[in-house]
């Protein structure tokens, strides 16, 4: 989910080689959001949360993998690849992002075109099956869970490998493809009985080489820089609520079925 340009050092002469670097840039949306996006963002808060802050996680992650196996990679590719590397792990951080915001940003759509939009009956029927009989309780699952959420990151909705829905909460610079990485605890306080638990559930995973087959389909942002401008301090809630408002369920419906 980016795309990049190749740009040629010139030199002087014609018998000198032209060396080439990849360059990680902002994608470009197949919605216009130049002006905003009706319902939910204002165009200065759009700048903020994408245009500005994708430049910024990009040009970083450029910066990063310059001259590395990593240089001609995607951010997904470029996460997968780091997330098992704790050396790596300021490169996992900007790819793990990038892929994150341009994830979430590329199913958003003004309020009137998305109101237009339902998830398939597909959808729907794996969601009943996960005993989410519609639409608002899986809203409501999914806003309460971030609203409630200390901090910053991400909540996912994913299909897991044995073929349901399943809810994730990914801290900070998580991905939901990788349960070693998906930073679903909150470490800054104790560790509780259940939160051992998992960490042992991980452990055992781990040891096991366990692959994971998680796949996103629907991404809710809770970072500060996701509607702070538009909704201040206190408007996390009204901020959320709006997003879902503006979901296009097309692009949903698409990635249900991606390989």
């Amino acid at each position: 989910m980016f795309t990049s340009s190749r740009q040629a050092a010139r030199h002087c002469t014609p018998i000198c080689k032209q060396y080439f670097r990849s360059v990680h840039t902002v994608p470009r949306l197949t919605q216009k959001v130049d002006a905003g996006i009706n319902g939910l963002y204002s165009q200065e808060q759009t700048r903020m949360a994408w245009f500005d802050y994708q430049d910024y996680l990009v040009k970083n992650l450029t910066l990063l993998t310059n001259g590395t196996a990593n240089e001609t990679r995607s951010p997904y590719q470029i996460l997968l690849n780091t997330a098992k590397q704790p050396v790596n792990q300021h490169v996992f951080h900007y790819a793990s992002q990038a892929h994150n915001n341009h994830f979430f940003f590329e199913q958003l759509a003004n309020k009137e075109e998305a109101q237009l939009t339902r998830p398939s009956r597909f959808i729907m029927d794996r969601l009943i099956r996960n005993d989410i009989p519609d639409i608002s309780v899986l809203k409501e699952k999914m806003l309460t869970l971030a609203e409630n959420s200390v901090g910053q990151g991400w909540v996912f909705l994913v299909e897991t490998p044995y073929k349901s829905f399943q809810i994730i909460k990914c801290n900070n610079d998580g991905t939901p493809y990788y349960y070693g990485k998906n930073q679903s605890l909150d470490l800054n306080g104790g560790v509780d009985e259940s939160a051992y638990q998992y960490l042992e559930n991980l452990k055992e995973r781990a040891a096991k080489r366990e692959r994971d087959y998680n796949l996103p389909i629907l991404a809710i942002s809770f970072w500060d820089q996701s509607y702070i401008k538009d909704y201040g301090l206190g408007g996390k809630k009204e901020y959320l609520e709006r997003v879902w408002d503006c979901i296009d369920w097309n692009v949903i419906n698409k990635r249900f079925f991606q390989v």
